[in-house]
């Protein structure tokens, strides 16, 4: 067991292989769908969440609480554990995380990621890496807080259907939108949402992806992940257009909630 463990959540879009081979602990969010809860990360989850939203069933979800969190660091057993959180603007998991921490019987930080899903899950993966090669506390919450300083994402929907639940965009944009096949691209860096264009096809939505990525760091990029909410399709399209052999990460479908399927998206970590 390493001397510092890490803990983050199942939005962090970890392929289960490396959280085993890194001893990362991923606690779960529930998702609740008319017919019951759903522990995000079961294989169920993706087909159970997206067949409720076509039907245009409800569905939610609940973060890890504070015990689910303790419950992690004590089933460590290292002298010291790192918990990875999104950023506090897209939710209160990291407060969630503190309490645990407080309570908890050895040394626990909570390192805000400042940013969410594939780059909050590199962050993770930067700070388990040095974990598992021996690094101390204090060295693996240095190495996580770089991460932090250079992570990056960005990202395409497929369409508006899913985001206008929150009632922000107008019925009228909302016809437009779908007439002109919008495919919104946002950059989520520093606990923002940035959008930064509106493509109006899925190759114009890639261009403009790539442009984000090569212009911020991502061809000489330290850690690189292609993510896709239940569209690996249209992940493995982006991946050859960036010509990259990253890391494959799959959207968690407790965040597909807000996104639908077909998102798609880079991740990745530039250099130091």
């Amino acid at each position: 067991m390493p001397k510092t463990a890490v803990v983050t959540d199942s939005s962090a879009c970890l392929p289960p292989e490396l959280a085993d081979r890194l001893g990362i602990a991923v606690v779960p969010i529930t998702i609740h769908l008319p017919d019951g809860d759903l522990a995000d990360g079961m294989p169920e989850a993706p087909s159970a969440v997206y067949s409720a939203l076509r039907a245009g069933a409800a569905a939610k979800s609940s973060a890890p609480t504070p015990a689910e969190y303790l419950a992690a660091v004590e089933d460590r057993g290292a002298d010291g554990v790192l918990i990875v959180t999104p950023a506090t603007e897209f939710t209160g998991m990291s407060r969630s995380a503190a309490v645990a921490a407080k309570v908890a019987g050895r040394r626990v930080a909570v390192l805000d990621s400042r940013t969410a899903a594939a780059a909050q899950g590199l962050v993770v993966l930067s700070a388990a890496q040095a974990a598992a090669e021996g690094a101390g506390f204090d060295e693996v919450l240095r190495v996580g807080e770089s991460a932090v300083r250079r992570a990056e994402l960005v990202a395409a929907l497929d369409g508006l259907d899913h985001i206008t639940r929150s009632g922000r965009v107008p019925p009228m944009a909302l016809g437009l939108a779908r007439r002109l096949g919008v495919r919104p691209v946002f950059r989520f860096s520093g606990g923002q949402a940035v959008r930064v264009g509106v493509p109006r096809s899925e190759e114009a939505s890639f261009r403009r992806i790539r442009a984000e990525w090569a212009g911020r760091g991502g061809p000489g990029a330290e850690r690189t992940a292609v993510f896709h909410a239940a569209a690996s399709g249209r992940g493995e399209r982006l991946a050859a257009v960036l010509e990259t052999d990253a890391v494959r990460m799959e959207f968690g479908p407790s965040m597909g909630i807000h996104t639908g399927p077909g998102l798609v998206g880079v991740a990745w970590l530039r250099a130091g």
